[in-house]
């Protein structure tokens, strides 16, 4: 029986305009670098402000472009703009996505989208913040998935995203910002009760945290940047600790998670150095 082998890495918040985080993202290019993984992924917010600042993606794609892995990436809130019905437009430099903010992503990465066959698996990478966008690139999304899932064959199926569908409940009744636009899972619903799902892999949250329903796997990766206080982000029964994971994957279906550290990260709490690297606009 062969075995998959995936690094996850998430939340990355980079920018050359502080040297906040850049400490556990140094830590993190040696492992990188000497990584024997068949695929590594990274789960979004990329950069610190890319959505107002494109020397955040310049220095981002320096950075991953230099450990000369090739990293599949997906799109987080601060790489292509926020639920528009939770923020302000760009027009009055709020971080509402706005399709000139997603055409920026793709000019530094290529695609916020990407499918992967590796033995009896695929492993399928979507940007979460289109959901409930409105734009035509979401629905282009929603019919890529269906192909997706139409080609798939017998193969198992991973999916990342950067943020998780729901908390607890599969059918959250509101809009928030933690979760993807619950608008979206009516067309995402033949993804999400596929049988063949295994694994749905996210970020956004900084929390560490695994649940298993039934044969699926829902694993959320910490930030390799920082972590917060329950003031910042609310207890959703998640370790509070920077690091990254290891997932692997087994002919039969079966995945395995494991949560990982490097000697030296600084787990530092966003809350405490909020005003210097997030300022009100």
């Amino acid at each position: 029986m062969s075995i998959i082998r995936v690094m996850q890495i998430s939340d990355t918040h980079l920018s050359p305009r502080t040297r906040h985080f850049r400490k556990n993202n140094e830590l993190m290019d040696a492992p990188l670098k000497a990584s024997d993984h068949d695929l590594i992924v990274h789960s979004g917010d990329i950069t610190l402000d890319g959505v107002r600042f494109s020397e955040d993606f310049e220095l981002c794609r320096d950075f991953f472009t230099s450990t000369g892995k090739d990293i599949k990436f997906i799109p987080g809130n601060h790489d292509v703009g926020d639920n528009a019905r939770l923020s302000k437009p760009e027009s009055v430099n709020g971080s509402a996505i706005s399709e000139k903010r997603i055409s920026k992503f793709l000019s530094y990465f290529g695609t916020d989208r990407w499918s992967v066959d590796l033995g009896r698996w695929r492993f399928i990478g979507i940007n979460s913040m289109l959901i409930g966008s409105g734009f035509t690139r979401e629905n282009e999304q929603y019919v890529w998935i269906d192909e997706q899932l139409a080609s798939a064959g017998g193969r198992h199926i991973a999916l990342f995203t950067h943020q998780p569908f729901y908390i607890d409940e599969p059918e959250p009744a509101e809009l928030t910002y933690w979760t993807i636009d619950p608008s979206g899972h009516e067309h995402v619903r033949p993804l999400l009760n596929d049988p063949r799902l295994r694994l749905i892999a996210s970020g956004h949250l900084h929390q560490g945290r695994s649940r298993q329903h039934g044969t699926l796997s829902q694993q959320w990766c910490s930030s390799i940047a920082f972590t917060t206080r329950e003031a910042l982000v609310p207890e959703m029964g998640g370790t509070r600790e920077v690091g990254y994971m290891e997932h692997t994957f087994h002919d039969d279906g079966r995945v395995e998670t494991q949560p990982r550290s490097i000697e030296g990260f600084e787990n530092t709490y966003l809350d405490d150095v909020m005003d210097e690297v997030y300022p009100k606009y």
